[in-house]
């Protein structure tokens, strides 16, 4: 076994900084450590386990409340029955990103819309007109304008 850790040590340790390992405490997240006489606090082997965890979970970019119940999981029960959830929560996880990339790509097609959009918007106007008089902007317009080859665009501004 360990020996007990002082938190500079806990910290070289796991890659969480001290302020940060504070905070889990403060949270709950991290039960409060031992102390020595003088106040220092001493942590153990599980409380690094238990950091190096947390510090996993949020790479994964888990939450305060899903780490925490997380944490209280995993120091709480049989690999056996601990693996399903861990799975669970994998798998939520996934479909989260899953959507957010789908979310992503919806956006940067609207963006590569609204680009379009402002270069042909942009030959249709006329020099000096002001923005709150024009109807071509995209972003203040329903339906903005539309160049037109008339006015000189070519569709590849």
């Amino acid at each position: 076994m360990m020996q007990p850790l002082t938190i500079g040590k806990v910290s070289q340790n796991t890659g969480v900084s001290i302020r940060t390992i504070r905070f889990y405490e403060s949270e709950g997240i991290l039960p409060a450590p031992s102390r020595t006489k003088s106040g220092y606090r001493l942590y153990s082997t599980n409380d690094i386990r238990r950091l190096r965890l947390i510090r996993n979970a949020r790479v994964l970019g888990l939450g305060l409340p899903e780490i925490r119940t997380l944490v209280a999981q995993a120091f709480s029960s049989e690999c056996n029955s601990f693996a399903p959830q861990l799975r669970e929560l994998i798998h939520a996880k996934r479909e989260g990103v899953t959507q957010r990339i789908a979310d992503l790509h919806e956006l940067q097609r609207e963006l590569d819309d609204l680009e379009r959009h402002v270069s042909h918007a942009q030959c249709a106007t006329a020099p000096g007109q002001m923005v709150a008089e024009c109807g071509y902007c995209p972003l203040i317009d329903e339906e903005g304008g539309a160049c037109n080859e008339d006015a000189g665009c070519s569709g590849s501004d």
